[in-house]
């Protein structure tokens, strides 16, 4: 067994062993980082499912007062607000309302009814219809509320009771 001794910056006396613990504990107190000679390692995965989504609002298509006499249509406008997920692909229809005869849209006053379209252009020649694919407005989501003017008439020269008519039109977007 060595029992040499060392003599210390303070002239004390040093044994082997009291220089091994002291070195011991200077380790122990560094920092882990480092007092450790290796590391291991691992990774992991993030995952998130963004989930495709629209929805949709409508507002009131209002004619006001029509004249049934009078020698022009009466028109008005409404808009269809679709808001659907970044890049997701919709389609919009409609159905033909609640007293519809057959493709022809009407609105309903007791058992009296006012003929009416709606149409997907202000040149009133593409009718607004049932079939999404083929009579219906196509768009592509952005996150936002996207507005779709929907324009509405009611052809001249109807003879109906008077009073107030009404018709609820349900619209329809496919994603």
């Amino acid at each position: 067994m060595n029992t040499s001794t060392y003599s210390g910056i303070y002239g004390k006396r040093i044994t082997p062993l009291a220089k091994q613990l002291a070195l011991i504990s200077l380790f122990a107190a560094l920092p882990p980082s480092v007092a450790r000679a290796a590391s291991a390692t691992a990774n992991f995965n993030v995952t998130a499912t963004v989930a495709t989504s629209c929805a949709v609002t409508a507002t009131e298509m209002a004619f006001g007062t029509y004249d049934g006499g009078s020698a022009t249509d009466a028109t008005t406008t409404s808009t269809i607000n679709v808001n659907c997920s970044l890049l997701t692909p919709y389609t919009i229809s409609l159905n033909n309302g609640s007293f519809a005869a057959g493709s022809t849209r009407r609105m309903g006053n007791g058992t009296s009814r006012l003929t009416y379209e709606i149409y997907r252009d202000p040149a009133m020649t593409g009718i607004f219809g049932t079939v999404a694919a083929t009579l219906g407005v196509s768009g592509v989501g952005t996150g936002v509320a996207i507005p779709n003017i929907i324009y509405g008439k009611i052809p001249k020269n109807q003879n109906v009771a008077p009073g107030s008519y009404l018709d609820q039109i349900t619209v329809t977007v496919d994603y």
